[in-house]
């Protein structure tokens, strides 16, 4: 009998600790405001970052802006650049051969409605002469958000 209620008491403990962590991961999300369903209606438009691209590997090229309802959480949100047959990778933090900065908004871990946001070099010279033709991927939850496919980079 004494091993039975062990077992039980266990069997609690263990489920009140996963509890716990579900509703902190639950309440993470809710709070960052982030849609987490399996695409969106959102859109973007992509331009010339207007700074001028040099040999360097730090230059600000494209300027995006979401538009749409739904705001985009960046553990879901993936953008790629395409020059030839290069791809580069964009993440917030660094880490990629090209950054994603956010001069504004509310919250640094989500993309907004409205909001604008930059892809510049990271350590990688993406374009080096005026005239780059970037072509621009942007995935929510795997599916493609729809927007401008490239941008000419001067």
């Amino acid at each position: 009998m004494i091993i039975v209620i062990g077992v039980v008491v266990v069997l609690v403990a263990v489920t009140v600790v996963l509890a716990g962590v579900l509703y902190v991961w639950a309440n993470n999300l809710a709070a960052e405001g982030t849609d987490t369903t399996a695409s969106t209606l959102n859109t973007y438009d992509a331009e010339d970052a207007s700074a001028d691209v040099t040999t360097g590997t730090s230059d600000n090229l494209i300027r995006l802006q979401m538009t749409g309802a739904d705001t985009l959480s960046w553990t879901f949100t993936e953008i790629q650049l395409t020059v030839g047959d290069n791809v580069y990778e964009c993440s917030v933090g660094g880490g990629g051969s090209c950054t994603i900065s956010q001069p504004g908004g509310d919250n640094d871990n989500t993309w907004d409605p409205g909001e604008f946001v930059f892809l510049s070099e990271s350590g990688t010279d993406i374009c080096s002469t005026d005239g780059c033709n970037v072509g621009i991927s942007v995935r929510y939850n795997g599916n493609t958000v729809a927007g401008d496919e490239g941008v000419i980079v001067n």
